[in-house]
């Protein structure tokens, strides 16, 4: 599942450079392989294990997606220079429809994570859409992504492989969430929103858009929002001016969602 980078070679430094892998150069003057350490030249060992490797991400996916019934697991579409595949609408235990399946990485920087939030404008999810992450789920911290479930890889391997997801495992993933939630959690269609521990069930296609506006408002930190943008949004139509007309009855109304005034938020 990796691929040689080229004919580049690497090393571990091993002075004051705090064992960093460093690209092998040729001396200008004797031609030794090696690298220009802190203090002087250090001589590089020609061989194959200093090579510089890659993780052949196709590879890595279709072995990911082995045990799960995708329509596109022989030839998945790549997007983003081969760092998203899709794998089409796959089929699993327990759910009635098929849901969309991406394997990707590098998301942990900013700027990869906008590329992917243009994408995902691009390509609209048509219903839930799973992100299976291979970036570690210290480094990646999603927000919520209306329509996208990210799922860290090390939370629905099934640990007999050691790389292919468990299908009955990503199913339970999607029914309960991460392990670790922090103080607010939502699902990708906004059925679902736990805050601190306790829960809090959605039906209508409008209630769920807005505890997703709101939710992503708190995780951006900027949780007070107006009332007339969110029901713009939500799409609720000009008949609906208040948020207490489209949650009435419902047992969570002030309970989590608050509105005053011309404004409306989400209270953890």
């Amino acid at each position: 599942m990796i691929v040689r980078r080229g004919s580049t070679h690497g090393a571990v430094a091993e002075d004051d450079l705090d064992d960093a892998v460093v690209r092998l150069s040729n001396h200008p003057t004797t031609a030794r392989l090696g690298h220009l350490g802190a203090v002087s030249w250090q001589d590089g060992d020609d061989s194959e294990s200093r090579r510089i490797y890659v993780l052949d991400l196709a590879a890595v996916a279709s072995r990911v997606t082995s045990a799960i019934d995708c329509p596109l697991a022989k030839d998945p579409v790549a997007h983003l220079g081969g760092e998203v595949l899709d794998f089409g609408l796959a089929r699993l235990p327990r759910r009635n429809a098929r849901v969309a399946i991406w394997v990707v990485r590098s998301l942990t920087s900013p700027r990869a994570f906008a590329r992917f939030r243009d994408l995902v404008a691009r390509r609209p999810a048509e219903g839930l859409r799973i992100v299976v992450t291979l970036d570690s789920s210290e480094r990646f911290r999603p927000p919520f992504l209306r329509g996208h479930e990210f799922v860290a890889l090390a939370d629905v391997v099934d640990h007999e492989d050691g790389v292919a997801i468990s299908p009955d495992i990503l199913a339970a993933r999607l029914m309960m969430g991460p392990s670790h939630k922090g103080p607010v959690w939502v699902s990708a269609e906004g059925g679902v929103l736990i805050v601190h521990g306790k829960q809090h069930d959605f039906t209508g296609g409008k209630q769920k858009t807005v505890v997703g506006l709101l939710t992503q408002a708190w995780l951006d930190g900027d949780p007070v929002q107006p009332v007339e943008k969110v029901l713009i949004e939500a799409e609720c139509g000009p008949s609906m001016k208040r948020l207490k007309d489209l949650f009435r009855g419902h047992p969570t109304w002030q309970d989590v969602i608050r509105e005053s005034g011309p404004n409306c938020w989400l209270e953890v």
